[in-house]
């Protein structure tokens, strides 16, 4: 009995399951003693009916408060098709639901109307029965579609560890539960970035390793490509480069000038292996390039690895450069493999990541690498969860100048600046871009960015209007400014005659976001929506024609607004153009490289528009109109969460969503305020499904790979 009021109290689901049978079996009983006493017409036997009408109606009331709290719990335990059918169920129960308490207020005028008109009685009674029927209809329909989540398809085999332990398993929806002994820990699968893989190689080995060979191409997923590595894989051409870079990376390690940096020891006899010397090297190395303590044993297997090769070879470098070639290409170092621990026998979903996972999820979040030797620390005395050490180490790694880098990674990848590696310009019409332009125009970004956010502490949405930002002598003819330092960065502010302000008018967007030869409102607005508002714009029609607008040289319509009012005027079109276009013709006094211009074909560019009910007038006001913007904030507080969990969110996450732009107003839209918030979070600390596996299915085993 206490196991029952356990569940009752503390499952959501289970509450619900059991309060569910109320309305359909109350409401059947209900209508046949009703209907039996209309025919003996007897009023007493039709106050029974009707009070049974009226109880089991208003229970809908409960059934649907418990759903309500059930939901979430429920959608991110099971997967595919389940979450479907339960997305329907709730649709119906919304759509159907209200049928019962309505029943209950009829079941209700009926007793009071009964009570004192006689002449009312069968006639009121009649129609609650007509209704209960219809009622009873309802919640059979809404039951069907809420029974096919108990499938066995639906069930835990979808759930991270802990979530079916018996306890707090919810046997009643179709939730099988494991034993707490036989629940495997969970992996999820990052491959590193290429920023984050030269990140290590810089920590570990020093700053200056070159890395010659080609990473796998990153995939973006959601906007990003934090979220996409979760579902890159490393094919077998890809393998080959990665073992490549290992042995070159391994070479440099190892060079005479580089090594007596970062090694822990020097070997007695470099012609010949040396046990402890290699033992400290991997003790020292191996931690921070698999991001976790290492065992025993797998310490003493590659060192052995290592004094092998250093007796054949003849040389002890080469034996450890073959043992750190071998850590480079492991799973554990190519991928962020993300592992849970049950903190209890009794847990329930959500359970706690491992020390070593947190550690890894917080430095690459923050820094944008792998864990330090202090961090590292913290998972070999597993006190890394505990709230006085966790605080200490978040404020120890947001107070680094290394959490630059984190900040400068994170905009990186929202911007999507990962394509200024395969952006090229007609060289006919924009003589003046080089790879160089490029380069100094995405940097000019981030460091205004991270100057803004990190140096002056300024809000997020003053990054949109803000003049303050930073130009090299290279960069200065694309702004039409002055710059006085030959070498290097000089900060300076954009004059009010510069018609630009906010960094939307930076070189890099405008050049990023347009064809080769011309510039594409459509793609500006395009990005702005996605990126910076988080919203959906449908992908073009397959068949378009994009001719007309195509023809910039055209002497009807000179202007990019002009082409476009007649390419959009067809009906396949209107629609996204409608999102995009208002936006992106905003900026189109920046031409195809960024370079600011009054007029297109020596007609007059205009430059006005429309975001969400705010007009503007030019980049500058469309600045302003983007800082005032509802939706700009909290796009970032979305975009920064998922970058930090590598996923999309879930349904139940929506409510902390809301909290966490609340606290990131609340805090003056300021990065590091965000970051707090985001590192303390349930999501971040904590396992998440639909993203998953048991670990058995590594077979991750000791020793080297």
């Amino acid at each position: 009995m206490s196991e029952l009021w356990f569940e009752i109290a503390e499952n959501p689901a289970y509450r619900h399951v059991l309060l569910n049978h109320l309305p359909i079996t109350g409401l059947a009983i209900a209508a046949c003693a009703l209907a039996w006493a209309m025919v003996e017409n007897r009023w007493r036997s039709m106050i029974l009916g009707l009070s049974l009408c009226l109880v089991t109606s208003a229970s809908a009331v409960l059934v649907m408060q418990s759903g309500d709290a059930a939901y979430p719990f429920i959608f991110d335990q099971i997967g595919g098709t389940g979450q479907t059918w339960l997305d329907h169920h709730v649709e119906l129960a919304e759509r159907w639901g209200r049928l019962l308490p309505a029943n209950a207020v009829l079941a209700a005028i009926a007793l009071a109307t009964g009570s004192r008109y006689a002449s009312c009685r069968r006639r009121m009674s009649g129609l609650v029965l007509i209704t209960t029927a219809f009622s009873l209809a309802a919640a059979g329909v809404i039951a069907q579609a809420g029974g096919h989540i108990r499938h066995p398809e639906f069930r835990t085999a979808h759930a991270p560890a802990g979530a079916g332990t018996e306890r707090g398993s919810d046997r009643s929806a179709g939730l099988t539960p494991l034993p707490a002994k036989s629940q495997p820990a969970t992996l999820a699968m990052r491959r590193l970035t290429k920023a984050q893989y030269r990140n290590v190689m810089s920590d570990v080995f020093g700053p200056g390793i070159e890395l010659a060979g080609r990473f796998e191409p990153e995939n973006r997923r959601n906007g990003l490509i934090a979220v996409g590595s979760a579902q890159a894989t490393i094919t077998a051409s890809g393998f080959e480069q990665y073992e490549g870079m290992a042995s070159e990376v391994a070479r440099q390690a190892l060079l005479p000038e580089r090594r007596k940096d970062w090694l822990p020891c020097i070997p007695s006899n470099a012609e010949a292996a040396d046990p402890a010397c290699s033992k400290a090297i991997l003790e020292e190395v191996g931690p921070l390039l698999l991001r976790r303590p290492l065992r025993k044993s797998e310490i003493r297997a590659r060192a052995a690895l290592a004094d092998q090769a250093a007796t054949e070879f003849g040389n002890f470098y080469t034996g450890i450069a073959s043992t750190l070639s071998s850590l480079l290409v492991a799973p554990e170092f190519l991928f962020r493999l993300e592992s849970t621990v049950p903190e209890t026998a009794q847990t329930i979903y959500p359970v706690r990541l491992s020390d070593a996972t947190l550690a890894s999820r917080l430095s690459f979040l923050l820094w944008n690498s792998g864990p330090d030797n202090e961090l590292l620390e913290a998972v070999r005395r597993g006190d890394l969860h505990e709230q006085g050490v966790y605080a200490k180490q978040v404020d120890r790694l947001l107070s680094s100048p290394r959490f630059e880098q984190g900040i400068r990674a994170l905009f990186e990848d929202i911007f999507q600046f990962d394509e200024f590696e395969n952006l090229s310009k007609d060289p006919i019409r924009y003589p003046m871009f080089s790879a160089r332009v490029a380069a100094d125009a995405r940097e000019q970004t981030l460091r205004t960015v991270v100057d803004h956010l990190l140096s002056r502490e300024g809000s997020y949405l003053e990054l949109f209007t803000t003049p303050h930002t930073f130009m090299t002598r290279i960069l200065g003819p694309v702004y039409a400014l002055p710059v006085r330092t030959e070498n290097g960065w000089e900060e300076l502010k954009f004059p009010p005659s510069s018609g630009r302000g906010g960094i939307l008018s930076h070189a890099s967007f405008n050049m990023l976001n347009a064809h080769s030869g011309r510039s594409s409102p459509t793609l500006r607005g395009l990005f702005v929506r996605e990126a910076l508002l988080c919203q959906h714009v449908p992908p073009a029609p397959a068949d378009v024609d994009f001719g007309l607008f195509n023809a910039d040289d055209s002497p009807e319509h000179k202007t990019a607004r002009n082409r476009l009012e007649v390419h959009a005027s067809n009906a396949t079109c209107r629609n996204c153009h409608t999102l995009t276009d208002p936006l992106g013709l905003g900026l189109e006094p920046f031409d195809g490289m960024g370079r600011f211009r009054r007029t297109e074909n020596d007609a007059p560019i205009d430059a006005s528009g429309d975001l969400d009910g705010k007009t503007f007038r030019d980049p500058a006001s469309l600045g302003i109109a983007m800082a005032k913007n509802d939706r700009v904030a909290g796009c970032l507080a979305e975009r920064t969460y998922q970058y930090a969990i590598g996923r999309t969110t879930t349904f139940s996450e929506r409510a902390f969503l809301r909290r966490l732009e609340d606290a990131f107003d609340q805090g003056g839209h300021r990065i590091t305020h965000l970051m707090r918030e985001i590192v303390n979070a349930d999501g971040f600390q904590r396992a998440t499904a639909g993203n998953s596996m048991p670990a058995e299915d590594w077979a991750l085993r000791e020793g080297p790979s």
